[in-house]
């Protein structure tokens, strides 16, 4: 029988907070003010530089007061006495100082204690009289999910900068929801998703927050439909762009594209929908099979490495969902180990049928805490591991540790400037490319 394990032990992903700061991050002109300590900034400023470059940071001085030595994501440094008298003094004279290098918008983050003290961030920036955008975001949730404050300040931007307001619509164009920029290799998925989209005649309006301009997410309200990448980060955001917008979207129960068939529905169901011909993608499907099976056949000619190869996966339930059964139908391996750890209500559900169908003996586990991983990997032994640095490092403490290759995010080791998505046909040859080297590599076959 199929084991679902919840943990209770705290997530190993980033929370809402820094969710919220990845929506602000996402827009090219954005700067995000955080009104918190500086313990607070340093990892997810650290992170936004590094993963989305912007245009302005190049008038940041290192030494400006409120950036502390980094040129994104200014913080108000409140101490004990602002705790005691607001932090409304710092949180202005920040705003006129931002102001000054002429960003589109600026984000303002309570961090949980000021909003717990009831700072009205909004009330402050009507008082601050400054000329640029500025969105408050009073609390993130406290010990909210990564995707929950993303979803929540993006829906917040999006009620303050939206255009359009007579909802008139630019034929064949979508907007791509639900990735952002801390996801692991998102440009490449991204550019694989518009390259895919071209072929079928399909304009990409906006790719909401995940390194947009301020200009396409301002026309996202004039796409004919919605795209949801991933279902954690972007079903709330499409459900209210079609509550204020009129815009629909594609189920949400459809597989992500990760994975040839998963990726033929995917883009099939948006080509229906604009009612456009299937045969780009059949042809595009036939070149990914052709070009793979060479590969394939030479893996698993002398020893069959592939077939029945056991491996641990770890991510989001949208895509662990479609990957899980692309390895396990396409490329005949076997998950003895499935770890959750942002659930999309729909993924989540059909991953736990599918599992309990086709995998009674797998252990599906959600969140699980960094020892509760070792007892899993050392129970279930997988020769490869598909998943986060977290995941890496503690299969690193195992007598046999399996070969690695990243999924999903944090993993900061490694720099991609080739284009090897993730999603779609390409990310086909990604992921094959990368498993059959791996199998290679470990001497399996």
């Amino acid at each position: 029988m199929n084991n679902t394990n919840f943990s209770s032990k705290a997530s190993h992903r980033p929370d809402s907070l820094t969710g919220a700061i990845a929506a602000f991050e996402g827009i090219q002109e954005a700067c995000t003010l955080l009104n918190g300590p500086i313990g607070c900034k340093m990892y997810p400023a650290y992170m936004s530089s590094m993963l989305a470059s912007h245009p302005k940071t190049t008038l940041v001085n290192y030494f400006d007061d409120f950036y502390f030595g980094q040129t994104r994501v200014p913080c108000t440094y409140i101490d004990q006495q602002d705790f005691v008298y607001g932090s409304e003094s710092k949180v202005t004279t920040a705003l006129k100082q931002i102001e000054q290098k002429k960003y589109g918008i600026i984000g303002v983050i309570n961090h949980s204690g000021t909003s717990i003290i009831g700072d009205d961030l909004t009330q402050i920036i009507q008082n601050a009289d400054i000329n640029t955008i500025a969105v408050a975001v009073d609390s993130t949730g406290f010990t909210g999910t990564f995707a929950s404050g993303f979803q929540d300040t993006v829906i917040k931007i999006l009620d303050r900068i939206l255009l359009n307001k007579n909802n008139q619509k630019i034929p064949h164009t979508v907007n791509i929801i639900g990735s952002t920029i801390f996801h692991y290799n998102w440009e490449n998925d991204i550019a694989e998703i518009k390259r895919t989209l071209e072929l079928l005649g399909i304009q990409t309006l906006s790719v909401i927050c995940a390194g947009e301009s301020m200009a396409n997410i301002q026309k996202a309200s004039q796409a004919e439909l919605n795209i949801v990448l991933n279902e954690e980060y972007g079903d709330r955001i499409a459900t209210y762009l079609e509550t204020k917008h009129a815009i629909p979207s594609i189920d949400l129960s459809l597989q992500a594209p990760y994975g040839l068939s998963a990726s033929e529905t995917w883009f099939k169901t948006i080509a229906d929908f604009f009612k456009i011909s299937n045969e780009t993608l059949t042809l595009e499907s036939r070149q990914v099979r052709k070009k793979c099976y060479p590969a394939l056949t030479r893996a698993s000619s002398l020893t069959d490495a592939l077939r029945g190869l056991p491996f641990a996966i770890f991510g989001d339930s949208s895509q662990v969902y479609s990957l899980t059964t692309f390895l396990y139908e396409y490329l005949g391996m076997l998950p003895v180990t499935i770890g959750i750890k942002e659930i999309g209500t729909k993924n989540f559900e059909s991953l736990k049928n599918y599992t309990t169908k086709n995998l009674p003996n797998t252990q599906l586990v959600v969140n699980p805490d960094q020892y509760e991983l070792i007892d899993y990997l050392n129970q279930t032994t997988p020769h490869l591991l598909l998943g986060s640095s977290i995941e890496k490092h503690i299969s690193l403490t195992l007598q046999k540790p399996p070969q690695f290759i990243p999924i999903t995010f944090p993993y900061p080791e490694k720099i991609t400037l080739t284009n090897r998505p993730l999603t779609g046909f390409n990310g086909v040859l990604t992921l094959i490319e990368d498993i059959v080297n791996a199998i290679k590599h470990s001497g399996i076959a």
